[in-house]
């Protein structure tokens, strides 16, 4: 990962613009094959941290332009600039003529920030899909701190990072902390496709894109296939552009987005794609057999790393500290090792299928939510006088009359309160897990307003269209891209995301979503398309999700059930949780059987360990 980070209007009168600045580009993770630029002055400074050849920083007459990522022109002018000069010089001449509409030319993954030193008007933005991040405040003295992390802000002397219980509530609720917000009280940060306008000192951020979604597009599935496997030709050759193929490889999990990326490897590169895999000793989370067969079909080179609890002991405190937030998602463990693999074989760049369920319709619940959408159509009056009223007086006698009340409860609830139904936040009285202090500055249906304003912009009237909107930001953006490609950082490769290319995602935005998913089947227009170049056992193959084991590994290994007791003991004396509360979750943990806590145990063994790292 790259970044960038600076200031506009915050001056500090005790720290030189220069050291400012340094200390704020300690903060920002390093990754091989990076260059740096900076700018600093008394109240502005900008630096960018980039890939060699894919990012810059151009400070001339006017304003101040930096872009890190894998940038992309979409006019023949700026790209022809961009390969002469960098991608600094593009963004500069490109703000110079557009301002910010500069963004409707520019594509792939990128954050950039563009300044007017003069009149102190700042510009801000990440990539359409969130693969890269920006984060902001406003000090309280005036100004305007950013970075492409939480800690590169942080670390800006005027810069307040309070972590507040709201705060610590949002993050256990949703095991990662949600864009727009932040950890810290004082911080934000910026949605997929949005920007920030910082001028005369009031910042404003705005949407510059969305999924261009159509409900009712052609749906010819012979053209539909031949396009879909020439945007994913051209997305994965996209990928590969520039690099030296001999260390370029592509996560394999065996399941269709993977798969289909290593054979998209195999036919951009004409050589045999070096392809990487997390087994498991046994159980339901090793799919070393489906990674086998795709391996075997497109004769690629596979490359295994069994994992064990040691490991996972091993690298717990590595994640905590460098994720600059708490993440929650366990499976950043499995990522991490499949990465490091890839180093240890000399693989500096790998591909990886996370985008396809968000984009082709690959969620189970895009089927499981179409039936309350049915039931949503019976007339108001039929559902509450014959429906709702005796499903009610009927609960208690159990059975299918408890099951029938339950799912009107469900009904009832909508999109997108529904899609958090076993979320375990939503199941206890958190009169009984916080202590009273914290309760008074706790917002119960904070985290939930936020995914409803997300789920209201998906400018679509479809259900799967929207919930696949949704998912963009919710579990890709918030979830899986920081999870891929903080792990793929601290193994110390590149990481690229073929699904994500622009022209593949607005392409699947055309097609019509009852071909996507039809009746009950998943990914049925992918699967469609994609028969005869996947394996048939791949296109058959029930879902998996990628994860590891631990709440079995945590309960059964010493050293694992040690770590997770002392740091739940060590939360106990931060003050957030009642002691009882703590001391059920921790009892819980010593036995062998399962409990409601479980699921829970590694969020809270997580947020402990990132506060001792980041105090």
């Amino acid at each position: 990962m790259t970044g960038l980070c600076g200031w506009v209007g915050a001056s500090s009168a005790t720290t030189s613009p220069e050291q400012m600045l340094a200390k704020m580009a300690r903060a920002l993770p390093a990754s091989p094959g990076s260059e740096s630029g900076s700018q600093a002055a008394a109240a502005v400074g900008l630096h960018v941290r980039g890939i060699a050849g894919r990012s810059g920083l151009e400070a001339a007459s006017g304003h101040w332009a930096a872009i890190e990522g894998y940038p992309r022109w979409t006019t023949a002018e700026l790209a022809s600039l961009a390969a002469e000069k960098g991608h600094g010089a593009a963004l500069w001449e490109a703000y110079h003529r557009h301002g910010a509409q500069l963004l409707q030319y520019l594509a792939g993954p990128f954050s950039l920030a563009v300044i007017e030193p003069e009149s102190q008007l700042a510009l801000l933005a990440v990539d359409r899909f969130g693969v890269h991040t920006m984060c902001w405040a406003q000090p309280q003295d005036g100004g305007l701190t950013f970075g492409s992390t939480t800690q590169a802000v942080r670390a800006h002397p005027s810069t307040i990072s309070t972590i507040t219980p709201q705060g610590i509530y949002e993050f256990l609720y949703c095991y990662v902390c949600p864009a727009p917000t932040t950890i810290y009280r004082e911080q934000s940060k910026l949605l997929p496709a949005q920007c920030l306008i910082y001028e005369n000192g009031q910042a404003r951020t705005e949407s510059y894109w969305r999924m261009p979604y159509v409900e009712d597009g052609p749906g010819r599935l012979d053209d539909l296939t031949r396009e879909l496997h020439d945007r994913l030709e051209q997305a994965t050759r996209r990928m590969v552009e520039g690099e030296n193929l001999e260390r370029a490889g592509a996560f394999l999990s065996g399941g269709l987005d993977s798969s289909t990326v290593a054979g998209m490897m195999r036919r951009v590169t004409e050589r045999s794609p070096k392809t990487f895999t997390v087994v498991f000793e046994k159980g339901p989370y090793d799919e070393s057999y489906y990674a086998d067969i795709a391996a075997r079909h497109f004769d690629a080179k596979r490359y295994d790393y069994q994992l064990t609890p040691r490991d996972v002991l091993d690298l717990i405190p590595e994640v905590a500290r460098v994720f600059d937030e708490p993440f929650g998602n366990s499976s950043a463990i499995p990522a991490y090792y499949c990465a490091k693999a890839a180093r240890e074989n000399g693989i500096e760049v790998l591909l990886a299928g996370d985008g396809g369920d968000e984009l082709f319709g690959g969620n189970e619940r895009y089927v499981s939510q179409k039936v309350f959408e049915s039931y949503d159509k019976i007339p108001a009056a039929i559902r509450a006088l014959a429906i709702e009223s005796i499903a009610s007086r009927l609960a208690p006698l159990g059975g299918p009359f408890r099951k029938a009340r339950n799912f009107i409860r469900l009904a009832q609830a909508g999109l997108p309160k529904r899609l958090e139904a076993y979320n375990f936040w939503d199941s206890v009285e958190l009169q009984q897990v916080f202590t009273p202090e914290c309760l008074t500055e706790i917002d119960p249906g904070g985290p939930l307003e936020h995914r409803r304003q997300i789920y209201q912009q998906a400018g679509s009237g479809d259900l799967v269209q929207r919930m696949m909107h949704y998912d963009l930001t919710v579990a890709l953006a918030d979830n899986d891209l920081r999870k891929v490609s903080r792990m793929c950082e601290l193994a110390g490769v590149r990481v690229r995301y073929p699904y994500l290319d622009e022209d593949l995602a607005e392409f699947s935005a055309r097609i019509p979503p009852a071909l996507l998913i039809k009746g009950r089947q998943l990914r049925y227009f992918y699967k469609e398309a994609m028969r005869g170049f996947l394996p048939p056992e791949t296109l058959s193959k029930a879902k998996h999700g990628f994860g590891m084991p631990f709440e079995e590994w945590v309960k059964q290994d010493a050293g694992l059930r040690a770590l997770a007791r002392d740091a739940l003991m060590a939360f106990k004396t931060r003050g957030y949780f009642r002691d009882s509360f703590i001391q059920d979750i921790v009892d819980a943990h010593a036995h062998q059987d399962r409990s409601p806590y479980d699921g829970i145990v590694w969020d809270i063994v997580m947020l402990e360990l990132w506060l001792q790292a980041h105090k």
